[in-house]
């Protein structure tokens, strides 16, 4: 069988990478590199059409509000976007995809990782509509005032309020997808059940195959599934694999000031000669880090049995991929940078799917939801 031929014929997509945080710091996405996961070369070479940039509210902001800071890493995107748009080009609809696909050109989709960025203006949804946002991830690591994320350890107040139904609401009068990965179970549930339209969760996996609040239980996945969402199987190690999520856990107990001083560091906005300085610094931790988890860590196979369960569970529609790669570190053997993800399509050829169900997975289900909800 020409796995090559079958790669080819469809649009593959993406539903996460966080490349915008490189991009603000000077990353140049049209030439090739070796480090860090996703550039317009390797994108080529990894058959992947349709890429999701999402830009990230945190709160390592440097002195920024959320908002500001989003608007820039929007700004910087767009023009990072613009000096090769012979190559790649934004993308506000699936018609709009489909005729980059056919134009040879990669479609770029906005999005936004964090719902602290819209600081508790409705009103904001549609501005960052009009900037061309389709796509709004609920929560990140910090909850807003709205809507829970799965690290809060001291919630507030139960999965959604009255105004996260109306920022819902909102999303779904524009035509924005709402995200619920990073979500706890509770506000999953209720985003859910408020949307009137198909919701997605863009990179998480299965909490029976890897337990952990970020994760998605059987009756969250059912209830995607019921809505006609999807979900988009993530490659991060942690969520993937039981045993690298219990000692990862044990190791972020044990160092959590040099885990909080990297990952401040990861988000800051420092030139990329400044940031490896400050990283080298923490070379020997980080080190040390990754040969504690290495022995443990996922390949293609992990990712495909996260697959299979979903597909067994909710059905070939629910499924899509959601990488996050340039969001985390240790990514499986064989998917090191987005050049990897035809060996998904081999494995899921290897397990005895059809050429129909894997265009499913690897593009035309998100299709589906983006055409439902952007048009």
């Amino acid at each position: 069988m020409n796995t090559d031929k079958i790669i080819n014929c469809f649009l593959a997509a993406d539903l996460h990478c966080d490349t915008v945080l490189q991009i603000r710091r000077g990353y140049d996405i049209s030439k090739r590199h070796k480090d860090y996961h996703i550039d317009i070369p390797r994108l080529k070479e990894g058959g992947v059409d349709l890429q999701v940039f999402a830009s990230l509210a945190h709160s390592y902001a440097g002195g920024k509000s959320e908002f500001e800071m989003v608007n820039e890493y929007i700004d910087c995107l767009k023009t990072e976007i613009a000096k090769n748009n012979d190559s790649i080009i934004i993308c506000h609809t699936s018609s709009e995809a489909i005729n980059a696909k056919k134009s040879n050109k990669i479609a770029a989709v906005l999005a936004i990782e964090g719902g602290t960025a819209i600081e508790n203006a409705a009103q904001n949804i549609e501005y960052f509509y009009n900037m061309g946002v389709r796509l709004l991830t609920l929560v990140h690591e910090q909850s807003t005032d709205w809507c829970l994320s799965w690290s809060d350890k001291n919630p507030a107040f139960t999965g959604i309020t009255d105004f996260g139904r109306e920022i819902i609401a909102e999303m779904n009068r524009l035509g924005m997808i709402i995200d619920i990965s990073h979500c706890t179970a509770s506000s999953a549930n209720k985003a859910i059940a408020a949307s009137r339209l198909p919701i997605i969760a863009s990179h998480s996996c299965a909490d029976s195959l890897c337990p952990s609040g970020r994760n998605l239980n059987d009756k969250q996945i059912k209830a995607i599934a019921d809505k006609g969402g999807v979900i988009g199987v993530t490659f991060i190690y942690f969520v993937l694999s039981k045993e690298l999520n219990i000692q990862s856990a044990e190791l972020r107990k044990k160092y959590p000031n040099e885990i909080r001083k990297i990952s401040e560091l990861f988000v800051s906005t420092k030139p990329e000669e400044e940031l490896q300085i400050e990283l080298k610094k923490h070379s020997s931790f980080i080190k040390e880090f990754e040969a504690s988890l290495n022995r443990l860590r996922p390949t293609v196979k992990t990712v495909v049995d996260h697959i299979d369960f979903m597909v067994n569970l909710g059905g070939i529609d629910c499924v899509a991929i959601g990488s996050d790669f340039d969001g985390m570190s240790m990514p499986p053997v064989g998917l090191e940078d987005c050049t990897g993800m035809p060996n998904i399509t081999k494995e899921l050829l290897a397990r005895g799917y059809k050429e129909s169900e894997i265009e499913k997975i690897m593009g035309e289900n998100f299709m589906r939801v983006f055409k439902e909800v952007c048009g």
